[in-house]
């Protein structure tokens, strides 16, 4: 069970959740179709059954709020030069629904591009660009993001080291990006964990347990509060 965390300057309304990332905050019926990684029917291979058993629905319960939108897309890279790469403004704007804004926003995207090699400066440059206009569209929203984790495969001796080493510098204009814009920074990487995962990138039903715990507790920190 979650212990219901409630964030600083909390609407009188129960709080409107939307979600922007990549395949890890996918799920069938909640992001744009075809986008989906995570699906009822692959749930006994993966874990996740339900929604409810993603991180990023387990947080906004967690946190009394409500969900609204996902405009999460399996394979997308913060770079428009990335494979299914950027974020237009119309898939910006689909993250409100008729008319009803989101209070909170939970962006959690950067790792395709570490993956494909996408430069830094351009990552960095088009990091602070997406932030820039989702406060354009939404000024009174409260952007959450979330530095990168690599996961860990259950039962192998692999910790991929390397990896975890290439992300320390998007990590480092994740930071940045949300220092310049006064978003909230949602430090996981800071805690040196991982997940359990099905490949190191994509969580288990364990691993979405494990990622959703450490959101919550890095939302409590300091680094959440602006």
């Amino acid at each position: 069970k979650f212990v219901i965390r409630r964030l600083p300057n909390m609407t009188v309304h129960p709080p409107k959740f939307s979600v922007l990332g990549d395949s890890i905050s996918t799920f069938q019926g909640y992001c744009p179709v075809g986008a989906e990684h995570y699906a009822p029917d692959t749930g006994a291979a993966t874990g996740v059954y339900t929604v409810e058993d993603t991180w990023w629905m387990q947080v906004i319960r967690a946190q009394g709020g409500v969900y609204l939108s996902n405009q999460s897309i399996s394979g997308n890279t913060i770079s428009p030069a990335g494979t299914m790469g950027g974020f237009s403004q119309k898939r910006l704007r689909g993250l409100s629904v008729e008319g009803e804004e989101p209070d909170h926003i939970l962006l959690y995207a950067g790792l395709n591009d570490a993956n494909f090699g996408i430069p830094l400066d351009v990552f960095a440059r088009e990091y602070q660009a997406l932030l820039g206009n989702l406060l354009a569209l939404y000024p009174q929203v409260q952007i959450h993001c979330g530095t990168l984790l690599l996961g860990a495969i259950a039962g192998t001796t692999n910790s991929m080291a390397c990896f975890v080493q290439r992300l320390v510098p998007y990590n480092e204009a994740i930071r940045a990006a949300v220092q310049a814009t006064g978003c909230h920074l949602v430090d996981l990487a800071a805690t040196g964990s991982r997940y359990t995962a099905l490949d190191a990138f994509h969580p288990t039903g364990e691993g979405m347990r494990q990622l959703a715990q450490l959101w919550l507790g890095a939302m409590d920190g300091e680094g959440a509060k602006k």
